[in-house]
């Protein structure tokens, strides 16, 4: 325990290192994808009301000292942990507070009071708002729509409507930090949301900047077994986009048969193996299910002849997508699959500690031994089959 507390020190010197190094070269924040700081904070500066573009464009007056949101969708709650402003949420999702592990959503073990929550099942109907005491001052609909238009909802509940897109690190990062942004605007969180998204930035140019000499022709490829978006699954289930592997030069191997953009596809075990990849890893999600990603692996015998399985190359990793996307995990998994395809260039790197120093920033707390220990202990870790 004191080893690990030393390493996290150790880990926060060396980035607020790097922090200084990379500051020197990154853009001003007004050229970050997305509204500039500037602009915001002149919309936050005028009268009693301030008014921002949702993601429909649409202008929507939304009142200062905010006291109660309703959050509707995924990324709203996990946005405001973000920005430490989890108390002023009024509700929670029942994916949220059904979840069968609070590990699964992290922000869900840094604040379990959200747990606690009224649940308000999307999409949205005025009598679900208007039981509601208190009453909410802002509805945050995110990634959801439902039989009324936000206007019609917004009128019929005499409560603003702002519709936000929850985005995630690779393909829609601009939605990401404009959400981050107008619910740090709302929040009085400002500067607590330009934070996050430079340290978001800061952690990305890192794992980057590791892997930015590595050419093509040796890039690693790797099957992510078990991935899941909201139920457990087993090895035939993956991926077809990981974005963990995006962010270090890891090749899909099931981008080799398919190039599409199903969250979750399967193969069969024959398709897995002549895939060929360097390494398995496991979405630990699999968990759950009464028969694992490990048990398919072991039961079905055309995985033994995977040269990755016969080397012990099959390792754990944290969930990504079980309600959104869970940005602190994927970076998370990409220092995990980095340390294991990559080791020369992660040689300085516990992934351990690395999760906490994360953990840390985001949610004030680290909390990954807890996460882990849902998980058996087995993320980021060797899991052994057919030994």
């Amino acid at each position: 325990m004191h080893i690990h507390k030393f390493l996290i020190i150790l880990m926060l010197l060396i980035f607020s290192f790097l922090a200084g190094c990379i500051a020197e070269q990154a853009p001003p924040p007004e050229s970050i994808p997305g509204p500039s700081i500037i602009e915001i904070e002149d919309i936050a500066s005028s009268g009693s009301v301030f008014t921002v573009s949702d993601a429909t464009g649409r202008e929507v007056e939304i009142p200062k000292n905010i006291s109660h949101i309703l959050c509707s969708g995924p990324g709203c709650l996990r946005y405001l942990a973000y920005l430490q402003a989890s108390e002023i949420t009024l509700t929670n999702n029942p994916e949220e507070r059904y979840v069968t592990r609070l590990a699964w959503l992290p922000y869900l073990v840094a604040n379990p009071g959200l747990r606690d929550l009224p649940s308000i099942q999307a999409p949205l109907y005025p009598a679900q708002i208007q039981s509601l005491s208190p009453k909410p001052d802002l509805i945050v609909l995110m990634n959801s729509s439902g039989p009324y238009s936000p206007d019609d909802l917004s009128r019929m509940t005499n409560t603003p409507i702002l519709v936000l897109k929850e985005g995630d690190l690779i393909n829609a990062r601009e939605d990401m930090n404009y959400s981050i942004r107008v619910l740090g605007l709302i929040t009085g969180k400002g500067e607590r949301a330009s934070d996050v998204i430079r340290f978001f930035d800061k952690i990305i140019d890192n794992l980057k900047s590791r892997v930015s000499t590595i050419p093509e022709f040796q890039h690693k490829v790797a099957y992510i077994a078990g991935f899941s978006t909201g139920f457990s699954t087993g090895a035939d289930s993956t991926a077809s986009h990981y974005h963990p592997f995006d962010l270090i030069k890891v090749e899909n191997a099931a981008e080799q048969i398919i190039n599409g953009n199903n969250d979750v596809i399967q193969f069969s075990s024959e398709q897995i193996r002549k895939m060929n990849p360097d390494a398995l890893f496991i979405d630990l999600s699999t968990l759950e299910k009464k028969e694992t990603a490990m048990d398919d692996l072991e039961r079905n015998q055309d995985f033994s002849k995977i040269g990755a399985i016969k080397n012990g190359e099959v390792y754990g990793v944290l969930p990504t997508r079980m309600y959104g996307e869970s940005h602190e995990v994927v970076l998370m998994n990409a220092y995990g699959i980095g340390k294991v395809l990559y080791p020369n260039k992660f040689m300085d790197v516990d992934p351990k500690t690395m999760a906490d120093y994360i953990f840390i920033y985001l949610y004030g707390e680290p909390i990954f031994e807890e996460v882990n220990k849902e998980f058996g202990n087995l993320a980021f870790s060797r899991i052994p089959v057919f030994m």
